[in-house]
C-alpha cells in the first residue's frame, strides 16, 4: 500500500499534529465561509472555478472535515469546488441530538438547495459515501452524477464491525489510559477504525450509522454512477464495492493500484483523472 498523503492522513485521523497539516488546515480556514442549515452554523469550503464549469461536492468521511479534499482539489482548479464540514466535525457546529444518515443526508440537501446549485456532482468517501446513496437514493432535481470513493453502506458481517461497536461505547476509557501516542495509534489500527472511531461526544450517532444497512437503497439510485476504490481497502473491502457494482444500475468500479481506504490521496493523480473523465462523459 502506498502511503502518499500519509502524514495529511495519520494528522487528521489520530489527532497528531505537523507543520504541513496546520499549513493545510489554516489555508482551508481562511478560505471558508459560514452558512446556517437546520438551525446549524456549517463550516464550509468554497472556491469558484471557470464559467460553465462543473460543480463537485465533496463529503468527508468520519472523524475527518472538508480540509482533507484540499490537495485533491488544487488538481481540478477549473471546476466549481464545495466542501462542506458535517455538523461536528471541522469548524462545524457540532448538532445538540444524535444524528442519524438521514439527518445528515438532509443537512446537505438542505446546503445544496441554500446555495441554489443545479447539476451537482457529488463525491463521497466513506462515511460521506453513506451520506451521498442515502440522499441519491430520492434522486434529487439537482443531482448530475454520483462518485463513491472507497464508500461505506454495505452491511457487514464480521467480527471487525463488532469490535467497532464495542470500542463506540467504551471509547472514553481508552483515551483516558496513560499510554503512549505511538500505542494508541496501534490501537487504532488493529481495530481498523480509522475513519469510523466514534469521538466519546458522538457515540450514539456513530452507532446509529453503523446499524443502518443501506444496500436495499443502492437499486434505487438513477445518476450515473462512479465507484472508485482503493485495491488495498481493509476498511471497506473491495468485496462491497462489488456489491455496490451490482446493486446500482449501470454503475462503473475503477480499482486504484497500491491504494488504501484513502485512495485519493494515495493515488491522487490517477483519482483525479477517473474522475474527470468520468464527469466528461456524456
Amino acid at each position: 500500500m502506498s502511503h502518499s498523503g500519509g502524514t495529511e492522513r495519520q494528522s487528521l485521523q489520530f489527532g497528531f499534529s505537523s507543520k504541513k497539516v496546520r499549513i493545510l488546515t489554516k489555508r482551508h480556514r481562511q478560505m471558508s465561509k459560514k452558512i446556517i442549515i437546520n438551525n446549524l452554523a456549517v463550516n464550509y469550503y468554497e472556491r469558484a472555478g471557470a464559467d460553465g464549469a462543473p460543480t463537485l461536492l465533496f463529503l468527508h468521511g468520519w472523524r475527518s472535515a472538508g480540509a482533507v479534499w484540499q490537495k485533491l482539489t488544487e488538481k481540478l482548479p477549473n471546476y466549481n469546488i464545495y466542501a462542506p464540514d458535517f455538523p461536528g466535525f471541522g469548524q462545524s457546529e457540532a448538532p445538540k441530538k444524535n444524528f442519524t444518515v438521514g439527518d445528515y443526508a438532509g443537512l446537505v440537501d438542505g446546503f445544496i438547495k441554500k446555495l441554489g446549485l443545479n447539476k451537482v456532482n457529488i463525491i463521497g468517501h466513506s462515511f460521506g459515501g453513506r451520506v451521498a446513496i442515502k440522499l441519491a437514493a430520492k434522486n434529487p432535481f439537482y443531482l448530475d452524477k454520483l462518485i463513491l470513493a472507497d464508500s461505506a453502506g454495505v452491511r457487514q458481517f464480521s467480527f471487525s464491525l463488532m469490535l467497532k461497536k464495542i470500542v463506540a461505547k467504551t471509547v472514553s476509557p481508552i483515551f483516558q489510559l496513560k499510554i503512549t501516542q505511538g500505542a494508541r495509534r496501534i490501537i487504532y489500527q488493529k481495530l481498523s477504525a480509522d475513519d469510523y472511531l466514534a469521538a466519546p461526544d458522538r457515540r450514539q450517532t456513530f452507532l446509529n450509522i453503523i446499524n443502518e444497512d443501506l444496500t436495499p437503497l443502492l437499486g434505487k439510485i438513477k445518476a450515473p454512477t462512479l465507484l472508485i476504490w482503493g485495491g488495498d481497502d481493509k476498511e471497506t473491502p473491495l468485496n462491497q464495492a462489488r456489491v455496490m457494482e451490482r446493486s446500482v444500475p449501470g454503475s462503473k468500479l475503477v480499482v486504484l493500484k497500491n491504494a488504501g481506504h484513502y485512495g485519493f490521496l494515495d493515488q491522487p493523480e490517477e483519482f483525479v483523472k477517473n474522475l474527470i473523465d468520468f464527469i466528461n462523459e456524456k
